[in-house]
């Protein structure tokens, strides 16, 4: 037989069976087990015939004292995490308001503003002239280095 069985067994019966016996002769562990297992039964047959203790004076005040102070104390407990919740969920639509204001306003400053951010990224207008009007304009208006070398263009250096 299997200890666990035999064990299961002896704690449902009184009288134990003969193969029960003989698995107990040949395991030590099951024999310490039953051991401590009528010395338990014993304690509790000991114990069912004492009578119980009388209570002391003051006992039912102090009782109910130790009660409402532990009834305190849960319920000190539970309005602290209330508190603390509280307080991360007010933190926590905070940081998200910020977040959706950063990202839906547009944004301020002296120099982000629409105005100045032309007066500072405008560039420089560049005529443009049609062939035809550029009849007339002398060489050197188009090539200032030609104008400075008196060789003419082939003479003139890259800088």
């Amino acid at each position: 037989m299997r200890c666990d069985v035999v064990r299961e067994r002896i704690e449902e019966s009184l009288e134990l069976p003969a193969r029960i016996k003989a698995h107990l002769q040949a395991c030590s562990g099951c024999a310490d087990y039953v051991r401590r297992w009528n010395l338990v039964q014993a304690g509790l047959v000991a114990l069912a015939k004492e009578e119980p203790p009388q209570a002391s004076l003051g006992f039912a005040e102090r009782l109910v004292r130790r009660l409402e102070s532990a009834r305190g104390a849960s319920q000190r407990r539970q309005q602290f995490i209330v508190e603390a919740g509280r307080r991360m969920v007010y933190a926590t639509l905070l940081v998200a308001l910020m977040l959706i204001l950063g990202l839906v306003l547009p944004s301020s400053g002296p120099l982000r503003t629409p105005q100045a951010a032309e007066s500072i990224l405008a560039e420089p207008e560049v005529a443009t002239m049609s062939p035809d009007q550029m009849i007339g304009i002398p060489d050197t208006a188009y090539a200032p280095e030609a104008a400075e070398n008196p060789n003419g263009a082939e003479g003139a250096q890259i800088k």
